[in-house]
């Protein structure tokens, strides 16, 4: 499960970064080209990989008893 979420949170950085840069007319010639509303899109998308990229790939921290406990 892990590896599909890494793959996931790469695809997802991957199609926000196209369409950032349809969004800001990095890539003419396509409908989504010079349209701001992508562009904020795409960096949703984007922050929400690296958000799900975080997330699958932190260290986990385990507590071992509770405080005061021997």
């Amino acid at each position: 499960m892990k590896i599909f979420k890494n793959i996931a949170g790469i695809f997802v950085i991957l199609l926000g970064g196209l369409w950032m840069l349809q969004g800001s007319n990095f890539i003419p010639g396509m409908a989504m080209s010079d349209n701001k509303e992508w562009l904020v899109i795409g960096a949703m998308l984007v922050i929400f990989g690296i958000g799900l990229l975080y997330q699958n790939n932190r260290p986990s921290t385990r507590l071992h008893g509770m405080p005061g406990e021997e």
